[in-house]
């Protein structure tokens, strides 16, 4: 079985450094396993889609939840399985998986196990997603952190730019259109569309929400008086400890979504701000073969 680790030099960046170096000397003596390790952003779509064409039968990202989002863009439809070492920032997508602890030795023999589970994508336009597509306030959080300050002071980096957007992000007149049939318009600060229940390393959005249902949810965080600052606790709160949304957030469900937006914000895909409001979101059923623990 021949398996490629792709892996990012810079994803997490001090903090990962040390197990990044661990795990490069185990996969030397791996048997049928090879290395890549990227040099630019967008190298890992290229990377992934020749290794799926090449006839690699593994993928295993050791990065962070943007890398893996490039990965599962080259992997496109074809039947590679997709592993993870995560040595992101906030590794958000490892939460999801459940892994029970935070050891190179854990990550690898996961990996080594091999048990598949089929999951459901997103798809945003042309481009796929595994966690979310968020548009609003949470995208123009991503779009204010500095990639060095993710790299020395982790997930806290995000605090000070979660502080500064609450105060200068007003809500949009938001258009959402389901499955083509329902028609929702309403002012919102922020719109996450999910596969995944998880949005923060500690954060669910709710604990319903399932990557196999052939379904993505719907949150609308609304332009009430306290919906801002509530959203804000939440997500300050997982910087620290377990939490979640609670029902005042609107949800819904649909295989198919159309977004706009007045005035238009920027739309963040697993982490990274991808694009804008403006696009049409959609399910797709089982299209990833993921390693899982």
């Amino acid at each position: 079985m021949k398996t490629l680790f792709i892996v990012n030099p810079t994803s997490g960046r001090d903090l990962a450094a040390p197990m990044r170096r661990e795990l490069l000397d185990a996969i030397s003596a791996m048997p049928g396993a090879d290395a890549h390790v990227l040099t630019r952003p967008g190298e890992a779509t290229e990377i992934a889609q020749k290794a799926a064409q090449d006839g690699y039968d593994r993928i295993v990202v050791a990065a962070g939840d943007g890398t893996l989002n490039e990965v599962v863009n080259g992997i496109g439809d074809s039947d590679v399985a997709l592993g993870l070492v995560p040595l992101g920032t906030g590794n958000v997508f490892a939460s999801e998986l459940g892994f029970d602890e935070d050891s190179l030795d854990h990550y690898l023999s996961v990996i080594r196990a091999g048990k598949i589970r089929r999951t459901d994508l997103g798809k945003a336009g042309d481009t796929r997603f595994l966690l979310m597509a968020g548009f609003g306030f949470d995208a123009e959080v991503v779009h204010s952190v500095p990639t060095r300050a993710k790299g020395i002071f982790g997930k806290l980096a995000y605090a000070p730019m979660l502080l500064r957007e609450s105060v200068r992000c007003q809500p949009s007149e938001f258009t959402l259109v389901f499955d083509g049939e329902t028609t929702l318009q309403m002012s919102a600060y922020n719109v996450i569309i999910c596969n995944c229940a998880c949005y923060a390393p500690n954060f669910q959005l709710a604990q319903d929400i399932r990557t196999d249902d052939g379904l993505l949810d719907v949150l609308v965080f609304g332009n009430e008086p306290a919906m801002k600052l509530k959203f804000l606790g939440w997500v300050s709160a997982s910087l620290v400890t377990n939490s979640e949304a609670d029902s005042s957030a609107a949800h819904y469900r649909a295989r198919h979504i159309r977004v706009d937006a007045d005035p238009a914000v920027k739309m963040q895909l697993d982490g990274d701000v991808r694009g804008q409001s403006g696009i049409d979101i959609q399910v797709l059923p089982n299209a990833l073969n993921l390693i899982v623990p």
